[in-house]
């Protein structure tokens, strides 16, 4: 079975970054980044908050290029959650630890962590890495990462706006961060119409012409994209969300390709 904790070992390895962690990196990814680039490329990894197994294949029509880079050669993983709160879920993506284990299990936990993430590990040993997140979450990377972009929260359909922001950020990274190894962005819309009830079908559409863009940013820059869900989607017709920093509670995708080896990613979700 795998896990969202398996995310960071996997990056890790592939750069051959030393950070500690009980999970095992993911062989199947590795075997594909390695085939498809034997020298370390840069590596793009979009959280999108949200995006649960039922989600994905439930809104299969509106993600289109999330499917589509699975279709023409990319892999999918169904994993286990770690957490049903985006702030210890994240923390765990990116240090391969569980939310008793970093700490970090509230947004006023941001910053007070001694457990260092894949991203300030990398910067460490000399390997460029950027984060593209809400402004409280950057805070505490700026002076510690080549580039840390933190866009101001925004209310109600704002949300649209903001992931354009988040976008266009990530973007600007992989085309003009001529060194940089790693960049990790966090996109949100599904989240708030989720819990606000409102359209997801709405929510799923914008998240992929989002996506579609960055993919042809990693695919110009000839790097490797994962894409990964953090949590179950919080639904009012599911009930219980579960206690925080409980694992086990959902299922959630991670989709791993090389854009630059398939058809143009912009033209996938517009046929």
């Amino acid at each position: 079975m795998t896990s969202l904790l398996q995310i960071a070992p996997t990056i890790a390895s592939y750069f051959g970054v030393h950070l500690v962690s009980p999970a095992h990196p993911i062989e199947q990814i590795l075997k594909f980044a390695y085939s498809h680039y034997p020298v370390p490329h840069t590596v793009t990894l979009v959280v999108i908050d949200s995006l649960d197994l039922k989600l994905y294949y439930g809104l299969g029509n509106e993600l289109a290029t999330l499917h589509e880079l699975v279709e023409q050669g990319g892999l999918l993983f169904e994993c286990d959650t770690v957490s049903n709160h985006t702030t210890p879920a994240i923390a765990s993506i990116l240090t391969g630890l569980e939310p008793e284990s970093h700490g970090i299990l509230t947004s006023d936990d941001v910053g007070k962590s001694k457990i260092k993430s894949i991203l300030e590990l990398m910067e460490e040993e000399g390997k460029q890495a950027g984060a593209v997140i809400e402004r409280k979450g950057a805070e505490p990377l700026i002076g510690k990462l080549s580039y840390v972009y933190g866009v101001k929260d925004r209310e109600g359909m704002d949300i649209i706006e903001y992931d354009k922001i988040i976008k266009e950020h990530t973007i600007s990274i992989l085309r003009n961060g001529e060194s940089v190894q790693m960049v990790f962005s966090h996109i949100r819309t599904i989240d708030r119409f989720a819990h606000r009830g409102w359209d997801l079908h709405l929510a799923a559409t914008v998240t992929d012409r989002n996506v579609s863009e960055v993919a042809d940013a990693v695919a110009a820059r000839e790097g490797l994209l994962l894409i990964c869900g953090d949590h179950q989607a919080h639904l009012r017709n599911r009930g219980s969300r579960g206690d925080r920093g409980s694992r086990g509670v959902g299922r959630v995708p991670l989709i791993v390709a090389a854009p630059h080896d398939i058809n143009p990613v912009s033209t996938l979700n517009k046929k």
